[in-house]
């Protein structure tokens, strides 16, 4: 009997699927903190440019 065996979704691996979601979510943790490591020279300067012009408040 040749019969093709019918998948489901209670047949996936759950140990594969969350190695899989954990280095997932490394990756996205690694591009976050990349992006903030770029963006921190250009926070530096607006911090240093607030401090020297003594802290102003925004009004809306």
């Amino acid at each position: 009997m040749n019969k093709k065996y019918e998948e489901h979704f209670w047949d996936v691996d759950l140990v594969v699927l969350f190695k899989d979601w954990f280095s997932q979510i490394g990756l996205f943790v690694l591009m976050a903190v990349t992006f903030l490591g770029i963006g921190l020279p250009l926070f530096i300067s607006v911090l240093v440019l607030w401090y020297l012009a003594g802290f102003p408040t925004v009004n809306f």
